[in-house]
């Protein structure tokens, strides 16, 4: 119970020339937890809103469970939406609040109470069900509105950036609460944020959208590691993946990536990705993520092959680890590093890259090389 599948699904809005959501095709299997993310204005929460039949699909079908439900209202989706704004009624208690929709739905008395207070036990609120939303933290509220729709025992649970009212350190409490709870209920369940760091601890797939449209879907790890395309390696990740332009250039029988201030040799078993293929010679952008960059302090001489010279322009401590922010040339490159070593400011240094872990991107497509645009 609880599958979903769009078929092509766009939702164009009057007076838009653009798709608010385009070419929207995905399946999403019974009990999974999938997160939709990409930045403000990508199409995501009009996904979840189509999905929850709040708002009408313009072209393409929708099923959920098997069952076409394009023209279904939203009471008859056997779906329970959490929003952002927690939409309790203030008048209410919390035990009321809970309590509403199954009331009505005409349910049983008793088995209202039933599972009223087997939520509260769930989400540890038991003490609260006589209390009014103007008594309770932000916390506490969303809670609340999260046993509502727990208690309705639905196949699907949209969540709409359900955390994004909470601070810092109630948001990842409350965030390992949901991972925990979505396991325990089994239920499948599409969650909307901005956040990618939400996204990726969240998630067991995540679609990454912009302008409308699906950029990949894949496993968080996955995503980390084999980005398809410019725009998810530079949205994944934190700090962003560093990028540096250039081209792909052959000497002698060997490969290099030859920039502005770089000329890195190319491990072997990357020779496949430019053997036989002129158009990826053309410019190129190499990604790398700062734990994949070694910086050390410069040296007498010129460096070592792979290597370049840089200034620091900036460091900064975030606990165990540090980031050093490299000026080489016109290029800009972050390092992590231990958080013990101190960088002074325009303090000379040498970089380097881990080359097994670089990425490679077409300039003109953003298409990686090595993924050829696998958005699967």
């Amino acid at each position: 119970m609880g599958s979903i599948t769009f078929h092509h699904v766009y939702k164009n809005y009057k007076g838009e020339q653009r798709p608010a959501v385009s070419d929207f095709h995905l399946t999403i299997e019974e009990g999974e937890f999938l997160v939709l993310v990409g930045p403000s204005g990508c199409g995501k929460s009009t996904t979840l809103r189509m999905l929850a039949g709040l708002e009408e699909i313009t072209k393409g079908d929708l099923y959920i469970d098997g069952k076409f439900v394009n023209y279904l209202s939203p009471k008859d989706r056997d779906i329970a939406m959490v929003f952002q704004n927690y939409a309790l009624y203030p008048n209410l208690s919390v035990y009321e609040n809970i309590a509403l929709g199954l009331k009505l739905r005409k349910t049983a008395k008793h088995e209202i109470e039933l599972r009223v207070n087997r939520v509260a036990k769930i989400l540890e609120i038991s003490h609260l069900l006589d209390r009014k939303p103007s008594q309770l933290s932000g916390g506490q509220k969303q809670r609340v509105a999260l046993g509502r729709a727990i208690a309705r025992e639905p196949q699907v649970f949209l969540m709409d950036e359900p955390l994004s009212n909470l601070d810092a350190k109630l948001r990842a409490q409350t965030r390992a609460e949901l991972i925990k709870l979505q396991s325990d209920l089994k239920r499948t369940t599409v969650y909307v944020t901005h956040d990618q760091v939400e996204a990726m601890t969240m998630g067991t797939r995540i679609v990454v959208m912009k302008d409308g449209v699906i950029q990949q879907v894949a496993p968080p790890r996955r995503l980390y590691d084999e980005p398809a395309n410019l725009f998810v390696a530079g949205f994944i990740g934190s700090p962003q993946m560093n990028f540096v332009p250039g081209r792909v250039i052959r000497e002698e029988g060997r490969y290099y990536f030859s920039g502005r201030r770089f000329k890195l040799p190319v491990p072997e078993r990357h020779y496949g990705r430019f053997e036989h293929s002129e158009r990826t010679l053309r410019n190129v952008v190499l990604g790398v993520r700062p734990e994949d960059v070694y910086v050390s302090r410069e040296t007498v001489g010129e460096p070592a092959e792979g290597w370049a010279r840089g200034q620091v322009e900036m460091s900064e401590v975030t606990g165990a680890d540090g980031y050093v922010y490299v000026k080489a040339g016109d290029d800009t490159v972050i390092a992590r590093t231990d958080s013990e070593d101190v960088y002074a400011r325009h303090e000379g240094v040498v970089l380097g890259f881990n080359m097994n872990k670089v990425h490679y991107f077409d300039e003109e497509t953003g298409v990686s090389l090595a993924a050829g645009g696998d958005r699967r």
